[in-house]
């Protein structure tokens, strides 16, 4: 049996990662077409469309996994609302590294 060779692997990684993002959009597509044309179309197309609109739990999973298993990480200084978010985050952990002291002026 022959190794695969780094270019085959990433080859295969682009795939993946292109795969992904392609059900990602048909999904977001798919949830598009039903928002604004749900009423006019036949109950089969809704059906049909239904099935690939909205969070599908199992892609997520595998998104997720993806991401994790090639160190992928969001900068939070490039997005102001994850800023704030993890602002927030970080005031709760201050206040729980507290616990119940109360600090004295």
């Amino acid at each position: 049996m022959s190794k695969a060779t780094d270019k085959l692997l990433g080859e295969l990684h682009g795939r993946v990662a292109k795969s992904m993002l392609d059900a990602l959009e048909a999904s977001d597509q798919a949830q598009a077409l039903l928002d604004e044309y749900g009423e006019e179309l036949p109950n089969d197309v809704i059906n049909y469309l239904s099935k690939s609109a909205g969070n599908n739990p199992a892609l997520l999973t595998a998104v997720t996994k993806f991401l994790k298993d090639n160190s992928i990480t969001c900068v939070i200084e490039d997005n102001s609302d994850m800023s704030e978010l993890e602002e927030r985050l970080q005031n709760k952990r201050n206040k729980k590294r507290i616990g119940n002291v109360i600090p004295m002026d």
